[in-house]
């Protein structure tokens, strides 16, 4: 491991000599920015390669017309396959986080302009260590709450340059927070459900204070998890059991993860359920992301999904027109119908995780 470690070095030090000796002169990062840390970084004022490391970074890049300057990424990018068919260079990029740790050299070897980082990586001493070392400006992106993710936002429309695309999807965030949040207010109590949330897995669900539970409370229906205790905590993670969902007797079950809605369909051992009974578990829509996951670019539209499926008679949402207004809008991309129901599906729009945990 030592033998490696100094190889490493040395490779980053003779790749940094080499920069320093053969940039010319007057091209210094001319413009600073602050990330989600609170860290100012320097940057060039253009950036043409870009190293992002970070699942929610790289729907943005995309959103904001760089996806075809990432050259080394995270496989969350790869396997989105409409963000392959929105931006079909994504295919091609080389991954260097695989939910382990980042490949700083191949990183370094690719000559990356900047690198944006989440911030559980960066709060990782090793991690940070490797990004400190190969001396390429990086930018760190995190965010525990809505209104933090819409922040996180502008740090990426800052360090892109792309400041009005930012701003005017954060104004599009905003509305359609706005626009669900009024739409619930007056929806009487007896009216709203109770929903058991699936994260990945169907056994992973919401905690007090995370950011699902905060997109799905402003529905106003009742999150089961977040009710009573029945939650075992690893790190940002929250498990609760079959017996505890017995217990919650949820109205309904919402899923984020492709086939864990049929899992708990067909399984027999969730067959005692009422909702599982009546056919209440549903497939939250998947676009360029698993809406609604910590790390989708696409809440907003989770939210108008989950509004119209609560609340039918309150809510007057072409969901598939809605589909295909974001898409037009801000990747500047046509969805067909048959794209409109593969997303409601959420069938094969993620390709197999090659290994590693869930991102």
């Amino acid at each position: 491991m030592k033998k490696l470690f100094w190889s490493f070095l040395v490779t980053v030090l003779l790749a940094l000599m080499f920069a320093a000796c053969s940039a010319p002169a007057g091209e210094d990062a001319d413009r600073t920015v602050t990330d989600s840390v609170g860290r100012p970084v320097s940057l060039p004022q253009e950036i043409d390669n870009i190293s992002c490391v970070c699942p929610f970074s790289g729907s943005m890049i995309v959103l904001f017309g760089y996806g075809d300057r990432v050259t080394t990424g995270c496989n969350n990018m790869t396997r989105s396959a409409l963000l392959n068919s929105i931006c079909p260079g994504i295919s091609d990029l080389t991954v260097v986080k695989n939910s382990g740790s980042i490949n700083a050299e191949t990183i370094l070897e690719h000559g990356a302009d900047v690198i944006f980082v989440n911030q559980g990586t960066y709060e990782d001493a090793d991690q940070r260590a490797k990004l400190d070392a190969i001396g390429i400006p990086y930018v760190v992106v995190g965010y525990e709450t809505l209104d933090e993710q819409l922040d996180a936002v502008a740090v990426i429309g800052a360090a892109l340059g792309t400041e009005e695309e930012a701003a005017r999807y954060i104004d599009w965030a905003n509305s359609i927070m706005s626009r669900v949040e009024e739409g619930c207010r007056d929806i009487p109590d007896s009216e709203k459900p109770r929903i058991y949330h699936s994260v990945n897995e169907a056994v992973r669900t919401d905690y007090e204070g995370s950011i699902c539970a905060e997109w799905i409370a402003l529905t106003g229906a009742e999150n089961v998890s977040l009710t009573s205790g029945g939650l075992t905590l690893d790190g940002d993670k929250a498990y609760t059991t079959l017996e505890q969902i017995y217990v919650w007797e949820p109205d309904l079950i919402i899923c984020n993860e492709a086939g864990v809605d049929d899992y708990i369909m067909s399984d027999e051992k969730w067959s005692g359920l009422d909702c599982v009974e009546a056919g209440r578990v549903y497939q939250i829509p998947i676009g360029t992301s698993r809406m609604g996951h910590p790390t989708s670019t696409e809440t907003p539209l989770a939210l108008l999904w989950l509004a119209e499926l609560l609340y039918p008679d309150h809510f007057d949402i072409d969901f598939s027109q809605e589909l295909k207004d974001y898409y037009a809008e801000f990747y500047d991309y046509q969805i067909s119908d048959d794209t409109v129901e593969a997303i409601l599906e959420g069938d094969e729009m993620r390709a197999a995780k090659t290994g590693g945990g869930m991102e």
